[in-house]
């Protein structure tokens, strides 16, 4: 039996494989959706093989392994239990405990989530080709077997953020109730060519932007389920739908495209604005803030909630200035970690950390987060404090991201600056690095290491 299979079982003995309403991952973590998650032993949870940490978000429970162990176990506990992943089964009911905040954010999150590997692939063609690009090795007259490379490589890369609304849409309208197929749909009107054809809608295609097509997607999939609720079985099939598209689509056009708009445009402005607000003394300080702050946000969960802003701002200006600069939290996470393997003396920390520092390095930070530095207290702080001095150098020398998917040492390959951004990820590893030394840490808490558990209420 492989190991995901073995560690599939494990944790269905201890939640139950009836109490599985529905299993999803992101990069790191297998999300559960227990019918009741009163009277789970999440310490036994937390004993489970490769399992780094459990987190409680409202009625979820969120097991950390780190990325594709992640995904393995999904598919198997899945399989297991017998539903499609991100399926809910039959009678699945809502436990009270999540707040409104958690629910939107999660609800974001669902739409974007399954953007992502896509955004990885397109992401780094993107970013390879403009590094290529830059040092000459390729350019328009590049020929591979008779077939020019920059013009294939930018279809490749440069398609999905195209239609990117349409995806957005799709995904929005099921988090919200409808069909998928209403909230393609709902990112079609958004981006048809025919709003700035001779019709005289003179409307400029994409002009709600990522924001649009997300406020777009869940409005229609939501008036869809509205109406299908007030139909009679025997017309609901075709006036429900003829509904929703003529009144919704006309919603879309007149009222969400331009509140997409300015929202897209206020979010861009507004960046700008927070990073270049009192010069380089303001771009400092609002570096330090946003990357010192980051840990926490992953350590609740709710860092997904940044990917709109990501996606829209790359829409807008090109590329995202921000996550360059929260990339550096988990920077001085890792010079954080590094400073407490060298002063401990626990065998099993150090193990801990070895096993845990590569995934760091490349940007996946939950491991050390609940394996390492959050158990052991001070270290968490060290490493916010190590990420703020980072962040702060990246605003100051405005590094943006032409895409995301991506963090820690392979960002460089999306960086407008590669070189700059792998300087602030070297001085966030020093300030983290000696912030941790220096503030230390208490030996005994080494053992919490393996059996932390954070719950988010």
């Amino acid at each position: 039996m492989a190991r995901e299979d073995n560690i599939a079982q494990a944790i269905l003995d201890i939640v139950g494989s009836d109490n599985i309403a529905s299993a999803n991952y992101c990069m790191t973590r297998l999300r559960l959706q227990p019918r009741k998650i009163e009277g789970i032993d999440q310490n036994k949870l937390k004993k489970v093989d490769g399992v780094k940490g459990v987190v409680q978000t409202g009625d979820q429970l969120q097991i950390i392994f780190g990325p594709g162990l992640a995904e393995r176990v999904t598919r198997a506990v899945a399989s297991k239990v017998g539903v499609h992943v991100g399926e809910v089964t039959a009678n699945a009911v809502n436990t009270p405990g999540a707040g409104g905040v958690q629910v939107f954010l999660k609800k974001i999150a669902n739409v974007f989530l399954p953007l992502i590997p896509a955004i990885i692939g397109t992401g780094l063609i993107i970013g390879l080709t403009n590094f290529f690009v830059k040092l000459n090795w390729i350019g328009p007259k590049t020929l591979v077997a008779g077939i020019p490379l920059l013009a294939l490589l930018t279809v490749l890369g440069g398609t999905f953020l195209g239609f990117i609304h349409i995806l957005v849409a799709m995904n929005a309208s099921k988090e919200w109730g409808g069909p998928a197929a209403i909230g393609a749909l709902a990112g079609m009107l958004l981006i048809a060519p025919s709003l700035a054809d001779k019709a005289g809608l003179n409307m400029t295609p994409g002009r709600g932007g990522i924001i649009g097509a997300l406020i777009a997607g869940a409005f229609l999939g939501w008036l869809y389920k509205e109406i299908n609720k007030r139909m009679p079985d025997t017309i609901t099939v075709m006036i429900t739908p003829f509904i929703t598209v003529l009144v919704g689509g006309t919603v879309i056009l007149f009222l969400i495209q331009p509140v997409g708009f300015y929202a897209s445009k206020w979010i861009a402005d507004g960046v700008r604005a927070l990073l270049s607000f009192g010069g380089p003394v303001g771009s400092i300080i609002s570096g330090a803030i946003l990357a010192g702050t980051f840990l926490p946000m992953v350590m609740l969960g709710i860092h997904q909630g940044t990917v709109p802003i990501h996606v829209e701002l790359i829409k807008s200006l090109g590329n995202t200035p921000l996550l360059p600069i929260l990339a550096m939290a988990g920077a001085g996470q890792v010079g954080a970690a590094l400073a407490v393997y060298f002063k401990s003396k626990d065998k099993e920390l150090r193990q801990i950390i070895i096993g845990a520092l590569p995934v760091g390095i490349l940007g996946i930070g939950e491991p050390l987060i609940y394996g390492v530095t959050l158990p052991l207290g001070r270290p968490f702080l060290a490493a916010c404090f190590g990420g703020a001095v980072g962040g702060a150098f990246m605003a100051l020398m405005h590094v943006g991201s032409v895409a995301l998917g991506v963090s820690g040492v392979l960002l460089a390959f999306l960086a407008t600056a590669p070189v700059t951004y792998l300087i602030g990820v070297l001085i966030s590893y020093a300030a983290g690095f000696a912030f941790s030394y220096f503030m230390g840490f208490d030996e005994k808490l080494a053992q919490n290491t393996q059996s932390f558990s954070f719950t988010a209420d």
